[in-house]
């Protein structure tokens, strides 16, 4: 029984081996990224141990460091990542034999690469051995990934460290071009709201003061996910039309 708790352990370390690749060089630009907008070190792990959300903490520390009060900064932390509350719901029934207090724990541990694995791969596969492997392998590398950043800051030349604070802006670009070409629809809402959120950042900064500009990205990410929700159609439906048409 323990050799084979093992094995599962150890396959999904494996498994997740391509996910810890991408986190660490991931994780370092975040903590580069947060301590240039005024965290502190401390700060800066703390966020990445409790929230553990590669966008969400790029768009936290990107809005606090643009002087975003906590009611905004909560807000749009809670929107972006409000996808993990079905994925965690997912995980939390297939657990059906612990104790909710586990269950919670493992939700907690939720991303969206690990859970396309663990809810794609077949049922011998949900047991906790091979979760643990799975989900807390990238967790450690993402926590590591964010030390690796802090110590980094200190000692990389500043031309580094400034190229680092683009990572936000590349990591949001390597999710939409990939769509976009997969699903031409989401181009227009992709584009609609792009010039909303920068049409709204200028007549809340005249209105209001730049103080009250992050509420601009709120307004842009409500309105593009209404967009699309109304617009773009799930794989699910597309394949019901096809069949429809024929």
């Amino acid at each position: 029984m323990a050799a084979r708790q093992e094995s599962m352990y150890l396959k999904g370390v494996k498994d997740s081996v391509p996910i810890v690749i991408g986190y660490v060089p991931v994780a370092i630009a975040f903590a580069v990224l947060a301590l240039q907008t005024g965290f502190s070190p401390l700060q800066t792990a703390l966020m990445s141990l409790t929230c553990y959300s590669g966008s969400g903490q790029f768009l936290g520390a990107t809005m606090a460091g643009s002087g975003a009060g906590l009611a905004v900064v909560a807000v749009g932390m809670f929107l972006i990542n409000f996808r993990y509350f079905i994925m965690s719901t997912c995980v939390f029934a297939r657990f059906k034999a612990l104790s909710t207090l586990r269950r919670v724990f493992m939700s907690h541990l939720v991303t969206d690469e690990t859970f396309a694995l663990f809810a794609t791969n077949d049922k011998k596969y949900v047991n906790v051995p091979y979760f643990l492997g799975l989900f807390t392998t990238p967790y450690l590398a993402w926590n590591s990934g964010t030390w690796i950043g802090i110590a980094a800051s200190s000692v990389l030349p500043e031309n580094v460290t400034l190229a680092l604070g683009i990572a936000l802006y590349a990591l949001f670009i390597a999710i939409i071009i990939p769509g976009c070409r997969a699903d031409h629809p989401l181009l227009p809402v992709v584009v609609f709201t792009a010039v909303l959120g920068s049409a709204a950042y200028v007549l809340i900064e005249r209105a209001a003061g730049p103080e009250y500009t992050s509420w601009a990205v709120v307004i842009a990410m409500v309105s593009g996910a209404l967009l699309g929700a109304l617009f773009i159609k799930s794989p699910e439906e597309k394949r019901a039309a096809a069949q429809e048409g024929r």
